[in-house]
């Protein structure tokens, strides 16, 4: 395990962060998900495109009711997270929170700061009354069950098909009471 760092700060995200938080996103994904997502999609993601979605994301945020949040260390983004009310049907979205998003660079990850910007999000979403969180994670992604399941959550037998790329794959739902 690597080394913790001390001195990341968290702070929430702003439109201006758009450039950093899609960086992060694209070398996340091609990092985690190799061997889970087809190559061609990994190959495909494109830190300009991701930009201008998280711009809408941080500009229409309280709208609704999404908060992300970016992790920083010596002035260098290193990892976001985005939560808001559950998206979900079978969740009322003003007691259920959701964890939408969470990566960290591949070189920070073992140190402590996915469970900050987790606890992070959690303790935001608290805030604003909700009692519950989930989040839903592609069901091959061991790494990241473990990280939740370490974290308190368990599954709750929720399943959909992501869409990825041209494709789907299988995820599942996790949750705990905050």
């Amino acid at each position: 395990m690597s080394e913790p760092i001390t001195s990341a700060v968290i702070r929430r995200a702003q439109p201006a962060d758009a450039v950093a938080i899609a960086r992060v996103e694209v070398d996340s994904w091609r990092a985690a998900y190799l061997g889970l997502v087809p190559a061609a999609v990994l190959n495909a993601l494109s830190a300009p495109a991701r930009e201008a979605s998280w711009r809408r994301i941080l500009s229409h945020g309280a709208a609704t009711g999404t908060r992300a949040f970016l992790l920083c260390t010596g002035g260098a983004a290193l990892g976001f997270a985005s939560a808001g009310p559950s998206r979900d049907d079978d969740d009322d979205p003003g007691d259920v929170g959701e964890l939408y998003t969470i990566y960290l660079l591949p070189a920070a990850w073992g140190r402590g700061l996915g469970a900050a910007l987790l606890d992070t999000a959690q303790a935001d979403l608290a805030r604003r009354r909700h009692r519950t969180m989930t989040i839903w994670v592609l069901e091959g992604n061991t790494r990241a069950r473990r990280f939740y399941e370490l974290s308190g959550f368990t599954l709750d037998g929720a399943r959909r098909a992501a869409p990825v790329g041209p494709g789907s794959l299988p995820e599942i739902r996790y949750r705990r009471a905050l």
